[in-house]
Formats: C-alpha cells, structure tokens, sequence
C-alpha cells in the first residue's frame, strides 16, 4: 500500500519570481551603484541622499534604502536604465508601491476584458 504525501497548511508553496534578466548585468549593477551614490532633488527644492528612502523621508522618518525602483515600470514602458526613471526605497515602501502597482494592473486588466 503507498501513503500518500500531503503538505500541512502550515507549509505554504513558495512560488519563484521571474526577474528581468537585465538586473543580472554589470551594466545594471554599475548604474545601481552610482545612483545609490548620487542625490535627489525634491520638488520643493530639498536634496535627498539616495543612500535614504525618499517616501520615508519625505514622512519625516530617517530610513536607509536598499532598494532601486523604476518609477514608470518596465512592463508599463519604463526605461530600465534611465536614472530619471529612479528612486531609492526601502523594502517596506517598495513592496507597498509595487503590491499597489500589481493591483492596479490586474484591475485595467479585468476591465478591459469585459
């Protein structure tokens, strides 16, 4: 008789994220680095070292970002390598930009099925 294996609920299935290739070049790893270097000019005139999170900066907290995003994303269009297309975040405010970002994409798209 053969046991069939079952997974407990506790054991949830890691599902694996499928990266751009390009965040695997130097290129991307050289023009990660410089920006992580550089500054941001605010709005209101404010310059921001991008060694900090800029949306936890701007909320009067003092963050270290770990993070280059692309603000317009790549799927949408974006420039992978344009630095205007940048901002440094940390984990938590890029996780929160890109879950929203993923729940706005999914609604166009119900929408536009219909």
């Amino acid at each position: 008789m053969k046991i069939k294996q079952t997974n407990p609920p506790w054991n949830k299935k890691v599902y694996k994220r499928n990266y751009e290739p390009f965040y695997h070049t130097q290129r991307w790893r050289d023009i990660r680095k410089g920006f992580l270097l550089g500054t941001t000019t605010l709005p209101d005139g404010r310059i921001v070292s991008n060694s900090m999170c800029i949306e936890c900066f701007k909320n009067g907290k003092s963050v270290a970002s770990n993070t280059v995003d692309h603000i317009q994303r790549i799927k949408d269009g974006g420039d992978p390598y344009d630095m205007a297309n940048f901002q440094a975040l940390c984990r938590t405010c890029h996780d929160k930009k890109s879950s929203k970002e993923g729940q706005e994409a999914k609604m166009k798209m119900k929408f536009k099925n219909l």
